[in-house]
């Protein structure tokens, strides 16, 4: 919905995706997705979101819990951990655009492996000409997502079918057609135009003036994101090595697939952290398809635990319990602070308008959100950066019909 009222249409999509393609970036799949949901309206909009969250959760859970009986605590477990482990939650599942980029897009990676995750651990022969084709259509768009998780994904299901070789399983042709797919959906998206095009952008704004050889700038690269990973990857992975060290002492049988299926999760986590090394930004909503592949992995450890023993059922039941209570008060807390934020834009734009009705066309506005804060939970909001982000004050000013619109602290 635009300031005026007008609302972006289903039919803008194509000719939207179309510049964007060839523009700025080869996202064409999500950013399609995004363009769906705001043509949409508020309402439907936030409904199909939510949709898309509570499929991205069950496909997790049914691919760790796969020929399991039903497991409660593990469904709890993976919303806990997207709660308090993703850093940046609101841009991935409540902003419509970085849900589309990053829920949505991981979504439909996670939908195209779960096949292959499903005929590895089932031994599932099943093979048609329709499923080849299907899986071929599905590669193309799994792959045609983000780029380091479609060659992350492309990793994983070359890696799952040497599994299924090893394993001396009988390699279905739908396979190798849904990753010749995924293969072809990723090569449209890194080919595009509009991505040599916003890689030169993000480059020149972060270079300095100066000249330095190509290996420098990735060496750079590869240190900081060895870093960042200390903040964003480190708790996580002890998580996991703790679930590990559970499940060799009380896995329920011995069936290595289980075993091998998590560590390739895992590792390939770490790919899709490596290839974010090509990129020249790493913004903080990038971890959430990576930490959705180390939560996977860990489901599936803890899925296949064996719940007999006492001494290692109640306190794992316990912890869930004490984090549970924990997400409901975080959970209060973020809820007012989307209340107070809303009430607050809702004055803004009241200053905005009347700013705008006497011909003030670069508007001021005076008192920015904070967002409650605790020792132990990380808030779920913020404020957007109209104080300092210089396209963001032309983008808000745009969108209320005036040249600029900057918000500061009093």
């Amino acid at each position: 919905m635009n300031a005026d009222g007008s609302r972006v249409s289903f039919a803008d999509i194509i000719p939207y995706q179309h510049a964007h393609y060839f523009n700025w970036g080869g996202r064409s799949v999500v950013h399609a997705i995004a363009q769906f949901m705001l043509a949409s309206g508020i309402f439907f909009g936030d409904i199909i979101n939510s949709i898309g969250y509570v499929a991205l959760a069950l496909t997790i859970y049914c691919i760790a819990n796969k020929n399991n009986k039903v497991n409660i605590s593990l469904f709890v477990g993976i919303n806990l951990m997207i709660w308090f482990l993703v850093p940046s939650l609101v841009e991935n599942i409540f902003w419509i655009t970085g849900s589309a980029n990053y829920l949505w897009g991981t979504l439909l990676i996670f939908l195209f492996i779960s096949f292959y995750c499903s005929a590895f651990l089932n031994n599932n022969l099943k093979d048609s000409r329709i499923k080849r084709i299907v899986m071929f259509l599905f590669g193309i768009i799994a792959g045609w997502t983000n780029e380091n998780m479609a060659v992350a994904m492309i990793f994983f299901v070359i890696c799952l079918m040497l599994l299924i070789r090893k394993e001396k399983q009988v390699m279905c042709k739908w396979m190798l057609f849904g990753l010749l797919g995924g293969v072809v959906g990723c090569a449209f998206m890194l080919l595009s135009p509009g991505n040599y095009v916003r890689n030169i952008v993000e480059l020149n704004a972060l270079s300095s003036g100066g000249e330095e050889p190509a290996y420098m700038f990735y060496f750079y690269r590869f240190t900081n994101i060895l870093k960042i990973a200390t903040r964003y990857f480190l708790i996580p992975s002890i998580i996991y090595l703790v679930l590990m060290l559970l499940y060799l002492k009380f896995k329920k049988d011995n069936d290595n697939r289980i075993l091998f299926l998590s560590l390739l999760f895992a590792v390939t986590a770490g790919v899709a952290i490596l290839a974010m090394v090509a990129a020249p930004i790493f913004p903080e909503r990038v971890w959430f398809a990576i930490l959705i592949l180390m939560f996977t992995a860990t489901g599936l450890l803890y899925a296949n635990l064996d719940f007999s023993v006492i001494l290692l059922k109640v306190p794992l039941y316990i912890i869930t319990g004490m984090v549970t209570l924990v997400f409901f008060y975080s959970y209060w807390q973020s809820l007012n602070d989307f209340r107070r934020i809303h009430d607050i834009w809702g004055e803004r734009e009241r200053i905005i308008l009347a700013e705008k009705q006497k011909g003030v066309k670069d508007v001021v506005v005076y008192g920015r959100f904070k967002a409650s804060d605790s020792w132990f939970v990380k808030p779920k909001t913020g404020d957007i950066p109209l104080d300092s982000v210089l396209w963001l004050q032309n983008a808000c000013g745009r969108y209320y019909g005036v040249n600029s619109v900057k918000i500061f602290d009093k």
